[in-house]
């Protein structure tokens, strides 16, 4: 379906918007020049009829005549046919493009919790064959069907002319051939969308040990993972040979079809020519049509056979466009100008779809601008929820979160994010260089920039140790670097990215004493003066904050200072500071 309404707003958005358009040019005479190309190919047999027809006559010149027309009309068709293929191919490559990145964009614009759900594998592994089933979807029709029905039509102009029950018999067996095609595809479609999810299931597995292959190494789970790929390779391959057999038997049935019905008629048109009723050229005219078209219907059964698999591929491949954003931009937005960075939760309530309880609860919370907050407590209690609600990669169910005294529903998700810098537990790098990773975080950012921001940050001595210093490779996701490395390394992002309000996630991990000190000097440093939101796991990061949250069961149960919560003899964050003495 999808599918469909795609080519119908294509076809409707050329029409109405485009109609004077190089593109529409293109498209028009991509298929006028195809099918005029196939028609004057299609009509080489009616040649070999005039030159048997005029051989007995022993006239050299009409010969010479019959002979330059045939040369003629085989150079129109080269011609023709090779213009075809050029402007066929300009509009393909602009159409996939234009897809690709239209399918692209979507996928940025999707919630946070579609990505979260959904396997990167897989997901590669449709947009990947997706593209490829565009190019082949087009070749298919244009210069498979196209082909074919011209060809066919030509056929039955000269054949009608000539005898009506030969005209029949072709039409009969074109037509049971089709019926024959259609049965076979139906079946078709189903084996091939399996595979498809097989495929997609492999490409889930592989992606998954590229991006976790030391996990994998750490545990000595190579035999297990490969174990696991063979388990899906098994289903794959089963589900393969079915769905390569329909096409082995669309072969035999067809060319059972092709041949009986290429013998009949040569039948026929012998019958007819001994009759007297046809000429020895009329047959070589019926010899030479049944000679070129009917081999093209295995073509036909082909460009069927890859349409199918193509329509199983690019279903999947438009069907990323089916999913909904939720958490969409208002219709008329507020620009954020001169925002200081007051934030305000009122009475806030949220669950995720997938749980019935609620993962945060009426919560109020006041952030003055320039205010340092700390969120702590258990881990599931709602604290990296209350951020997630802020950036909106969800939507509040009850309640409002306002910026500014501006509910951030006013403001597009762009806008709204670009006023934050957000410094992850777990930094994700792009495998490019560390300065790339750094410069991420504004547009035309300038060498001296970053490096002013690595220095800010603490990272700037240790880059300078790297072999290619700034242009220096991180690996996958940064592999190549520590955790505390990651972590400067986004905040040297952040500070680039001069937000109003800072979120600074700390690392679960346990970092030596001189990392941890490195970070908490660069982040303090980075946040003067900023709207400062703290993810907190360590006790010792909270200390400086002005104000601390305590959260447990989605709720906020106690605020206040260091100190003042520290005063209270039964408040839980003085159980939780008695916990990390001792454990220090």
């Amino acid at each position: 379906m999808r599918l469909y309404q795609f080519w119908c707003k294509m076809i409707l958005g050329l029409v109405c918007g485009q109609i004077f358009m190089l593109k529409t040019l293109k498209t028009f005479y991509a298929f006028l020049f195809k099918k005029r190309a196939v028609a004057v190919a299609s009509i080489q047999p009616y040649f070999y009829k005039l030159f048997v027809d005029a051989i007995p006559s022993l006239d050299f010149q009409k010969l010479l005549y019959i002979l330059f027309a045939y040369l003629g009309i085989r150079i129109l068709s080269l011609i023709l046919d090779s213009s075809s293929f050029f402007l066929g191919d300009v509009l393909t490559i602009d159409a996939s493009a234009d897809l690709r990145e239209t399918v692209f964009k979507h996928l940025h614009d999707l919630d946070f919790a579609f990505h979260t759900d959904k396997s990167s594998g897989s997901l590669i592994s449709a947009i990947k064959r997706g593209d490829g089933a565009f190019w082949n979807f087009y070749f298919s029709i244009h210069y498979r069907l196209i082909d074919v029905l011209v060809s066919f039509i030509v056929m039955l102009y000269f054949f009608k002319a000539l005898d009506l029950r030969i005209f029949i018999l072709v039409i009969a067996s074109f037509l049971f051939a089709l019926v024959v095609t259609y049965f076979f595809i139906k079946g078709n479609i189903k084996t091939r969308k399996n595979v498809n999810k097989l495929e997609d299931r492999i490409s889930g597995v592989i992606v998954d040990n590229m991006i976790n292959f030391e996990t994998v190494k750490l545990f000595a789970k190579e035999l297990w993972e490969r174990l696991r790929l063979k388990k899906v390779d098994r289903d794959w391959k089963a589900a393969v040979w079915k769905y390569v057999l329909t096409f082995r038997g669309l072969d035999i049935g067809m060319g059972v079809v092709i041949n009986t019905s290429i013998f009949l008629l040569f039948l026929l048109a012998l019958r007819l020519t001994v009759s007297g009723e046809l000429t020895i050229g009329d047959f070589v005219l019926v010899v030479g049509f049944s000679g070129s078209f009917y081999p093209k219907i295995f073509e036909l059964v082909w460009g069927f056979r890859d349409l199918a698999k193509s329509y199983s591929d690019i279903e999947r491949y438009f069907g990323l466009l089916d999913y909904q954003v939720k958490v969409k931009d208002p219709k008329n937005p507020v620009k954020p100008r001169g925002i200081k960075g007051e934030i305000e939760y009122k009475n806030v309530s949220f669950s995720y779809e997938d749980k019935q309880a609620d993962a945060i609860k009426n919560i109020n919370l006041a952030v003055r601008e320039g205010q340092s907050v700390a969120l702590i407590g258990r881990s599931g209690v709602g604290k990296t929820t209350l951020v997630k609600l802020l950036m909106r990669f969800y939507d509040v169910d009850q309640g409002s979160i306002t910026i500014d005294g501006i509910n951030i529903k006013r403001f597009t998700k762009s806008d709204l994010r670009s006023l934050m810098g957000v410094v992850p537990q777990e930094p994700v790098l792009f495998n490019n260089t560390v300065g790339h990773n750094i410069g991420y975080g504004k547009v035309g950012v300038t060498q001296k920039e970053i490096i002013a921001a690595a220095k800010l940050a603490r990272i700037h001595e240790f880059i300078e140790t790297l072999p290619k210093k700034y242009d220096t490779k991180v690996g996958e996701r940064g592999i190549k670097l520590s955790g505390g490395q990651k972590q400067r390394v986004a905040i040297a992002r952040m500070i680039l990215s001069e937000p109003e309000i800072i979120i600074f996630d700390e690392a679960t991990s346990q970092l030596d004493s001189e990392s941890e000190k490195l970070i908490q000097e660069a982040f303090w440093k980075a946040s003067e003066n900023k709207t400062t939101i703290i993810i907190a796991h360590r006790l010792s990061t909270v200390m400086r904050a002005d104000k601390i949250v305590v959260m447990d069961e989605g709720k906020i149960k106690e605020t206040g200072s260091h100190r003042e919560l520290l005063a209270k003899k039964e408040s839980l964050y003085r159980h939780f500071w008695d916990l990390q003495i001792k454990l220090d």
